[in-house]
């Protein structure tokens, strides 16, 4: 399994003299050549290297002016990330900061150098090849029911199906409640409209802010974090995922009750853990359950459903499959 740094973004915060300059400069070589645009968010965009993995975007805020590079390993070292993820190692990080560089000074002609931005932004990401899309469909739904977790709430609520841009069947979305962490798992093939991806469940981590991403490094200068960040991204993931999704296979309500009865002799624990498999849905949220148990052994009792390789959260009865298999089979085969 290749645990890859799938987008991370640079942010260059200047004055606005230089910005507007910038950005004039920018609509003035695009002429003819590629697009520079603004988006319904007032975003301006610019694609001078879209084709080499890099998006540019200039953020007028009111106090601070931003221009951001939001960057695509992969793709920025002649890679496709839906058939290879990018799998860092020390010369391939150092191949890809050179050519940041080359591409930064072509950009501001030599004013600006990498070591000018902050990294705002690091994604951890992993392709899981669950068969086809109806099996991506299916692990999509089951992770829904984990619906909150401690730490974190769901980025999209019911009211956004208003927003034509959010599909709900296609995405599980969670975002920190305030540690800057961001967590999705979706259908690669419905978000790309790639045949090339079907089957694939991509799940990604994104660290989106200074403090979530300094509890990994404390460098402070952008290469050297990245130096740090990239080879970890197998630890880094996991620190996350490991939080939000339960371990073990997944079942309808009846499947999983009857393998707890069979598995785990001490009715005190069976009683604890049937429990949390009838409150997850009725709550809608593993956290909720949790808390509504009130369990100071409530990791204990999460352990139990791992020993005996089933999660807690169950198939809905409307879902017409039975089974899946762990996504720690995938995340932890060699």
């Amino acid at each position: 399994m290749i645990y890859s740094t799938h987008t991370f973004e640079l942010t260059l915060i200047i004055d606005t003299k230089k910005f507007c300059k910038l950005k004039d400069k920018a609509y003035e070589k695009a002429k003819g050549n590629y697009r520079v645009y603004y988006d319904e968010y007032d975003i301006c965009h610019d694609e001078a290297f879209k084709d080499e993995g890099i998006k540019i975007e200039y953020h007028d805020n009111t106090f601070k002016k931003k221009i951001r590079f939001i960057v695509n390993p992969t793709k920025v070292l002649g890679g496709n990330d839906i058939k290879k993820l990018w799998k860092p190692n020390n010369d391939n990080i150092s191949k890809l900061l050179r050519k940041l560089q080359e591409y930064i000074d072509s950009y501001f002609a030599s004013k600006y150098k990498l070591n000018d931005f902050k990294l705002t932004r690091m994604d951890f990401t992993v392709n899981i090849n669950v068969g086809d899309k109806k099996n991506v469909s299916a692990y999509i739904k089951v992770l829904q029911n984990i619906g909150k977790v401690k730490g974190f709430k769901p980025k999209y609520y019911k009211k956004d199906k208003k927003n034509k841009k959010i599909d709900h069947d296609l995405s599980f979305d969670l975002d920190g409640n305030s540690n800057g962490v961001e967590f999705t798992a979706y259908d690669k093939e419905g978000q790309s409209k790639q045949k090339e991806a079907k089957g694939i469940l991509r799940l990604e981590v994104r660290l989106k802010k200074q403090k979530s991403i300094s509890k990994y490094t404390d460098e402070t200068v952008i290469a050297k974090q990245i130096k740090k960040l990239a080879p970890n991204s197998r630890n880094i993931f996991l620190d996350f995922f490991t939080d939000i999704v339960p371990y073990g296979n997944y079942y309808k309500k009846k499947e999983a009750v009857k393998l707890v009865e069979d598995n785990i002799s001490k009715q005190k624990h069976r009683e604890k853990m049937l429990r949390l498999i009838e409150l997850i849905p009725k709550k809608k949220s593993l956290y909720l359950a949790q808390k509504e148990m009130n369990d100071r052994n409530i990791d204990k009792i999460m352990e139990m459903f791992a020993e005996i390789n089933v999660s807690p959260v169950t198939i809905s009865k409307r879902h017409k499959v039975d089974f899946l298999e762990s996504l720690y089979s995938y995340l932890l085969a060699e």
